[in-house]
């Protein structure tokens, strides 16, 4: 099959040609395409992670592709902009090659890697003029690819001049290629776009860490996870050392929060969908093997009021869901969830929520840069556990040490007992009937709530930490205060139109 970029132009004859035909705005609008990449928050926060394997989860076309491909540019070509506050590839790993700098960009199929990964980064090269269309500038390409044999079009690897003088490639690879492809050179970054199927799954993920031992390079994975917990998404759902991820949604792409997505697109995109995949197509979920443990749709249980405007004798409570099974950097997290409930409606308002590794003054220490850090504290029966056998304390014990409201005893219902299954029974009929609500920042909590499934009809307790959290919470909601500094935190915000007061970091509401 014949490739076309054989036959097409040299990048130095085409550079010359569109330079003469071309203003220099719309030479750089077409061949510079990285100078006009303006990434949303959550493709910033996945550029500026520096862990050494990261992942871009996210629903599909809502830019998880572009973003790594733009990263890849940055590194290949040590063409940082001004907003990068990431790792930067400045200089070679202390190796013998003849290059310093090598990618790797690998997707399910030749057909994909071409037209997602390689069209991307190079442009679409079944046009005449294409090649530096895409992400890296044709004034950086070195000569023609090197095209591989099969599939038209279909690079196997291109030479880059760096922005500091030296020579980068990138290669392309399918994973149908299978294992042996994934072997032999060390790499710098390697970029897997999409899961892995099937066995080949760990065989492949453990070359490419191999791969990076000498160079202490980077593994970048992007997908959307519609083969659910596979053991590459499990890595990082897990959270292992060394791993970090950001998920992307649909609400995220939107031009509102910076996105490319118009606004006025969303109901035709739920639609598109069926119930079934449109958490995982849209907001990244993990695609279920059995039925979601609760079907309230996402859009019926977020909110967006300012807590600024929560009338003073709305009561207001912590819960908590310990860290367990595993060291303070490993196994579930500590997690903690900020609510408020509504005495006339009976609606509960989850306003904060995070989960962190750690120990325990770490996790106070984040609960006091809330202004309602005083409120009291639900926490479950294991708090009961020995923290110390030298002290004595109980893991409770412990949090209220460290200056924590905590409630006298654990969390249980009104009548007693605290059954698991009843309390996600009594979440459900909350968030069915919009008596417990999530505010729409809150983005880890509806990943948990959209993954949460069940495995043999039992729960699969995986990346539950929050909704535990918040189970507690509704448990023990009766104990709730109306916390008397709130008022005045209320009067001095509206005093100042709205602001910030000084003082007063009124943002952890937002």
């Amino acid at each position: 099959m014949t490739n076309e970029l054989e036959d097409g132009p040299d990048p130095a004859d085409l550079r010359r040609h569109m330079k003469k035909m071309l203003t220099e705005l719309e030479y750089r609008r077409k061949y510079r395409r990285v100078d006009f990449y303006k990434p949303n928050r959550k493709q910033l926060e996945f550029h500026n992670m520096v862990m050494p394997e990261r992942m871009l989860r996210a629903g599909n076309q809502l830019g998880k592709t572009h973003s790594a491909a733009a990263q890849m540019t940055f590194d290949a070509l040590a063409l940082y902009p001004e907003w990068y506050a990431g790792r930067r590839f400045l200089k070679p790993p202390k190796i013998e090659r003849p290059m310093d700098f090598l990618g790797w960009a690998a997707c399910t199929t030749s057909l994909k890697t071409r037209d997602g990964a390689q069209t991307k980064l190079l442009g679409d090269l079944t046009q005449h003029d294409g090649l530096g269309t895409g992400l890296i500038p044709l004034d950086n390409i070195v000569g023609k690819p090197a095209m591989a044999r099969g599939i038209a079009n279909f690079v196997d690897s291109v030479s880059l001049k760096r922005e500091n003088g030296g020579r980068a490639i990138i290669r392309f690879k399918t994973y149908e290629m299978g294992r042996d492809a994934f072997q032999g050179e060390s790499c710098d970054e390697v970029w897997l776009d999409e899961d892995v199927k099937g066995e080949q799954n760990d065989s492949i993920y453990g070359e490419c860490q191999a791969r990076l031992t000498t160079t202490n390079g980077i593994i970048i994975v992007t997908m959307t996870p519609v083969l659910g917990l596979t053991p590459i998404r499990r890595r990082f759902k897990q959270r292992l050392p060394g791993t970090a991820e950001v998920l992307m949604t649909l609400d995220d792409a939107l031009v509102t929060n910076g996105g490319h997505i118009p606004d006025e697109a969303v109901p035709g995109l739920l639609a598109k969908y069926r119930a079934s995949e449109r958490q995982t197509r849209l907001y990244g979920a993990d695609m279920q093997g059995e039925g979601a443990v609760f079907e309230t749709p996402l859009e019926a249980i977020k909110y967006n009021q300012d807590p600024a405007t929560f009338p003073p004798y709305w009561r207001w409570l912590w819960a908590l869901d310990f860290r367990h099974s595993g060291s303070a950097s490993t196994g579930h997290p500590f997690a903690a969830v900020l609510l408020c409930r509504d005495l006339d409606n009976d609606v509960i308002r989850v306003v904060d929520g995070f989960r962190m590794h750690g120990l325990a003054p770490l996790h106070v220490a984040r609960i006091k840069q809330h202004p309602m850090w005083d409120a009291p504290v639900a926490w479950p029966h294991d708090g009961g556990r020995g923290a110390s056998l030298i002290s004595g304390e109980t893991v409770a014990q412990v949090y209220k040490g460290l200056g924590l409201n905590m409630r006298p005893t654990h969390a249980t219902f009104h009548n007693g007992g605290y059954d698991f299954e009843a309390g996600l029974t009594d979440m459900e009929h909350r968030l069915a009937t919009r008596r417990l609500l999530i505010a729409s920042h809150l983005t880890e909590v509806f990943d948990e709530y959209q993954g949460y499934h069940r495995v043999n009809g039992l729960v699969n307790k995986i990346d539950d930490d929050l909704l535990s959290a918040t189970r507690i919470g509704c448990m023990d909601i009766r104990y709730g205060k109306a916390v008397a500094e709130f008022a005045r935190f209320q009067a001095v915000r509206h005093a100042s139109g709205g602001g910030l007061a000084a003082g007063v970091d009124f943002d952890l509401f937002a």
